[in-house]
């Protein structure tokens, strides 16, 4: 996975972080009256698509999070320094955490960020903090309360601290009042 180095002591230093008007409106979700509003400048600025649903709550600290249709947000933190990619049909419940970027131990001013990528028809249920430079997979449930520090295959049930497999499981999803199965 390619990381990418940042040097706080450089002068003119571009890190990745939003214009101060896109924090104020990710503030504005939590006003009920504004919040229409609020999300509209949030959808285009992060270029999500339509299908996805933004809660109050949500903050993504850059404008280098790349989401696939039919995600719900729910009060997701991301500290996006590197790119976060999240697939199609995902969930995330309550009080989750993304974070692409670490302080490197010798010198704490260089920080390196490594990019997380989420794959279809993952559902990240409440508390769960997801580490820098982890991909998981496919069709995928991670437990409540988990730090997932390593990659995470396809098609299992994961928990823990840190995140281990703890069982395969076989995804089924209707359509049109037929179940199929995903393997």
């Amino acid at each position: 996975m390619n990381s990418i180095i940042y040097n706080l002591r450089e002068k003119g230093l571009k890190k990745p972080e939003n214009p101060r008007w896109i924090n104020y409106c990710y503030l504005l979700l939590k006003v009920p009256i504004l919040c229409r509003m609020a999300k509209y400048v949030i959808y285009r600025y992060l270029h999500l698509p339509d299908s996805v649903n933004l809660l109050k709550g949500f903050y993504c600290s850059s404008n280098l999070l790349e989401v696939g249709e039919h995600i719900g947000l729910g009060n997701l933190h991301v500290i996006a320094w590197a790119k976060v990619t999240i697939g199609n049909n995902c969930s995330f419940s309550f009080d989750n955490k993304i974070i692409t970027s670490t302080h490197d131990y010798d010198d704490f001013r260089k920080v390196i960020a490594t990019p997380v990528t989420i794959g279809d028809n993952v559902w990240i249920t409440s508390n769960v903090t997801i580490l820098p430079g982890v991909t998981i997979g496919s069709n995928t449930v991670i437990g409540a309360g988990s730090v997932v520090t390593k990659n995470i295959q396809g098609g299992v049930f994961a928990a823990g601290n840190p995140c281990r497999v703890i069982r395969k499981i076989n995804f089924k999803i209707e359509v049109n009042d037929n179940e199929k199965s995903l393997q």
